[in-house]
């Protein structure tokens, strides 16, 4: 996926209306990871990415056939179990900002708003003790719920070049549905 840069900042409100939105190509191609690997979601599912100087930008069209079935769920910043694991809605992207394959780091929206952010080192595990300073918005509306994030660079440790190249990932939960979605499974 190649990253657009934004001509003007969006609005972190948790509504996708901005401008840079409209001019970003949206990754649409996930797959289930649970119950059935490898299976068509259940619900569809968009992101779109943009950044500026200052920031990496993510919004996501987290459709719903059951808006009312959304699960939301309050708790502390970065209480993972209590908010995300299976107790909610929510979506993460994953970071390897320096794409070294080992290292990284995931923020996480739940649909009540509740955030969380984990560095990942050695592959596969993580340090919740990691806290960054971004944001996040999400609205629920009549199509499912919808998300804006913002996250500094200057959270993010990466090699500066004319090209960079960074991993990432994306995963949606649904809670109702116990299903995980993912762009890379």
């Amino acid at each position: 996926y190649y990253i657009k840069k934004a001509q003007k900042e969006p609005i972190i409100d948790g509504v996708i209306n901005d401008l840079c939105w409209t001019q970003s190509i949206p990754i649409t191609d996930f797959v289930q990871e649970d119950p059935d690997n490898m299976a068509q979601p259940t619900e569809r599912t968009e992101v779109r990415i943009t950044y500026d100087e200052r920031a990496l930008y993510v919004a996501a069209r987290l459709f719903d056939s059951d808006p009312m079935g959304i699960v939301k769920q309050l708790a502390p910043r970065d209480d993972w179990y209590g908010a995300f694991d299976i107790m909610a809605d929510w979506f993460s992207i994953d970071l390897d900002s320096r794409h070294d394959h080992q290292t990284g780091f995931s923020f996480a929206v739940n649909a009540s708003g509740v955030i969380s952010d984990e560095m990942i080192y050695h592959d596969d595990e993580y340090d919740n003790d990691w806290n960054a300073i971004w944001q996040a918005e999400v609205n629920i509306d009549t199509l499912g719920w919808t998300l804006e994030m913002e996250i500094p660079f200057s959270n993010l440790p990466f090699y500066g070049s004319e090209t960079m190249i960074w991993g990432m990932n994306f995963t949606r939960f649904i809670q109702r549905k116990y299903e995980t979605i993912t762009w890379v499974a």
